[in-house]
């Protein structure tokens, strides 16, 4: 008896992450639209002159043909839609990204539609490849992706009792999911981040808006300080472990000028 789904398909993918298998193969973890996350292997991609290799490298958007497999698929044609080529010369842009493509990979499930986080990975590295304020791109978008996912922080009311919250500096707990009252602030043991006015308001902005209203937003020191805590804690708790390349992104972030990417450094 079969399934009745087709043995090839073709999809739309954006590649979030990949480890060599064998002599000659590749082993890709791909975001889809219809399909969420799959794994699929292509053989003889590391091999020269490969029609596949050029086409599967990391946070390419691809086209591609593939044939279903029962643990691992198997891709049988790529054709690049988009490489966001000025994203990958430039090491600070490529940071970010990589930040945001393990989001989404970390997010996201096998075997299920994923249309809105495919489409809003796509816009983002299509922003990032052109943005002067790249760390705000990346503060939305994590944001949108928590949203759209189903984990949004509450940042409008207490997350403990509901009441609304006073217009003054607050804490944030990921453990409860959001802002917390000073009644609800003094219940539990949980790790509480401050959470001054200013950042609120900030937070509350980014939520609501789309990235091209916000592209020009200018945010304190101290309010990207608190942003950067409360988004990290609250994602690590979501996905339950630290995002790895977050600890890239810090470093070239301290870096005094990263620009552009020696010999075009191709992100592995």
């Amino acid at each position: 008896m079969t399934s009745g789904r087709p043995n090839t398909f073709t999809t739309e993918a954006v590649v979030l992450r990949h480890s060599d298998l064998g002599e000659a193969d590749r082993l890709l973890w791909l975001l889809t639209p219809e399909r969420g996350v799959i794994r699929a292997t292509a053989r003889g991609a590391r091999k020269p002159g490969s029609k596949l290799g050029g086409h599967i490298d990391l946070l390419f958007h691809v086209k591609l043909s593939i044939r279903e497999g029962r643990e691992l698929h198997g891709v049988s044609q790529a054709d690049t839609i988009d490489a966001f080529r000025a994203m990958r010369t430039d090491i600070g842009r490529l940071s970010r990204a990589l930040y945001i493509g393990e989001l989404s990979l970390r997010v996201s499930v096998e075997d299920a539609p994923s249309h809105a986080v495919f489409r809003l990975l796509i816009n983002s590295l299509g922003w990032l490849a052109t943005t002067e304020n790249e760390d705000t791109l990346v503060r939305w978008f994590t944001l949108r992706l928590l949203t759209i996912t189903g984990f949004k922080p509450e940042f409008g009311a207490c997350v403990e009792c509901g009441d609304e919250l006073e217009p003054a500096d607050h804490v944030f707990s990921a453990e409860r999911g959001g802002l917390l009252c000073p009644r609800c602030r003094s219940q539990g043991s949980d790790v509480l981040l401050p959470a001054g006015l200013g950042s609120i308001k900030v937070l509350r902005h980014l939520t609501r808006s789309d990235y091209p209203a916000i592209e020009s937003l200018i945010i304190g020191a101290e309010e990207r300080r608190q942003i950067e805590r409360i988004l990290r804690s609250h994602t690590n708790s979501v996905i339950d472990r630290d995002v790895r390349s977050s600890a890239f992104l810090d470093e070239v972030r301290d870096w005094p000028d990263a620009g552009p990417v020696p010999g075009g450094l191709r992100a592995e």
